[in-house]
């Protein structure tokens, strides 16, 4: 059971974020290693086409219940909103997707914000034309940025990168890290990450 609202109340526009694109959306809290080794917690929203979107308080301090733990991002927003709300009923069962590790991520680059909401941009302009379900998810698997350190290349598809604009993760004038982990992609802003397994499909959301 979720118990101190203060200290999760950051995590509130993830939330709401993730009820925008989804009414039904979960949120869920995993304790997790935060920079510089920190204690923290992690807050994920599972978006559609298996992108991941999510973000880490560091120092933030839990009881063993909220090591792992899963609720509707809108009944967490109303409690959040009020002091008389009952905390909201565990859904652990609903979220069947894994979650990205903690630990083992690998700086491939570091990229402008202005390169991704160019690619973004683009992207959105082309979705006007596409109205069908399968071809925004065409779309959003399209690979719209490569990547390369010394030992490897990697290919960005637009879907995280749209979500972490729409997400609003990336402020103005700042810059997207992608790192990588065995059989995962993260883009890493300022304000929140976004996550996708390799080999999965996208997420239906274009925004700048």
């Amino acid at each position: 059971m979720l118990a101190d609202r203060d200290a999760l109340r950051d995590f509130g526009p993830l939330a709401e974020r993730a009820v925008s694109v989804d009414a039904e959306s979960m949120i869920r809290f995993r304790a997790s290693e935060a920079r510089a080794g920190a204690a923290g917690v992690g807050g994920f929203v599972r978006l559609p086409y298996e992108v991941l979107a999510g973000r880490t308080l560091a120092g933030v301090l839990v009881a063993g219940e909220l090591s792992d733990l899963t609720v509707l991002a809108r009944e967490f927003l109303r409690w959040l909103d009020s002091a008389d709300e009952q905390a909201p009923a565990r859904k652990d069962a609903h979220w069947l997707t894994p979650l990205p590790p903690r630990v083992g991520w690998q700086r491939v680059e570091v990229v402008p914000d202005s390169a991704i909401r160019g690619v973004v941009r683009a992207g959105a302009l082309l979705a006007r034309d596409t109205s069908s379900r399968s071809g925004q998810q065409a779309l959003l698997d399209a690979i719209v940025l490569t990547v390369q350190s010394d030992d490897q290349q990697i290919e960005v598809p637009l879907g995280p990168l749209s979500a972490l604009t729409r997400m609003g993760f990336l402020p103005r004038d700042s810059q997207a890290a992608v790192d990588t982990a065995p059989g995962w992609i993260r883009v890493a802003a300022p304000l929140g990450s976004t996550f996708i397994s390799t080999g999965k499909g996208q997420l239906d959301l274009l925004g700048f």
